[in-house]
């Protein structure tokens, strides 16, 4: 009697170990979640500042700016309105404004007032900021929310420009897809065969780069 109690023990246990040796073997092969660490945000202008940058100084996360070491965003597309501009902060930033430099400035009118980072992402509902033109130089410039920023092809692919197809990241990788897609895809009017000139390899093309993203970006969800 008491072999056979032990023989089921034994059985029980070897079994145990078995399903334990197979989870580990189906979590080793099973795909790594991409954990996002940025955001990107666009912010383009509306009304000249008298020069052709934009800088960005934010807080609230583990690390932030100054005013003197405000950073340099990069301008993505010349021709949609004053400029459109990109920046890629940290997930536990709260809070930023855009300026025309670093360090000192002369007037209220060089920058603009404060922008909650929350207010960029509502659900699934992404959103860019449009600074608003020159009021007065004891006023900074007013800012808005916008839903949406269509524009036209030339300036999507150079939106496209600075995607990079074979990167994980939420900012700047196929990740990125649903907010490109929310901002800028969906509410353009777009000839898919216009060149993307693309800053991560071979040029392409708008229907062939979002094709690839949207792919890309699918495959890693189902993954999940």
């Amino acid at each position: 009697m008491k072999s056979r109690k032990l023989i089921a023990a034994i059985t029980i246990s070897l079994f145990s170990v078995g399903l334990i040796a197979n989870s580990f073997r189906l979590l080793s092969d099973s795909k790594a979640v991409t954990a996002q660490t940025d955001r990107r945000i666009y912010v383009y202008l509306e009304g000249d500042w008298t020069v052709a940058d934009m800088f960005i100084h934010y807080w609230g996360g583990a690390e932030g700016t100054t005013y003197d070491t405000a950073a340099q965003m990069t301008k993505v597309v010349s021709d949609y309105w004053q400029g459109l501009y990109y920046f890629d902060i940290a997930m536990d930033v709260t809070g930023f404004l855009v300026r025309n430099a670093s360090g000192a400035f002369t007037k209220n009118s060089d920058q603009s007032e404060d922008i909650l980072v929350a207010d960029l992402l509502v659900g699934t509902n992404y959103k860019a900021v449009a600074v608003k033109a020159w009021v007065a130089d004891t006023a900074k410039r007013a800012v808005e929310i916008v839903d949406t920023a269509p524009g036209n092809s030339g300036q999507v692919a150079a939106i496209l420009n600075h995607i990079d197809s074979c990167s994980t990241s939420y900012a700047g990788g196929y990740n990125a897809w649903p907010q490109l897609n929310d901002l800028f895809i969906s509410p353009s009017t777009l000839d898919g065969t216009t060149v993307v000139t693309d800053n991560f390899g071979s040029d392409t093309t708008i229907a062939e780069k979002t094709a690839y993203l949207q792919t890309k970006y699918a495959a890693d969800q189902a993954a999940i």
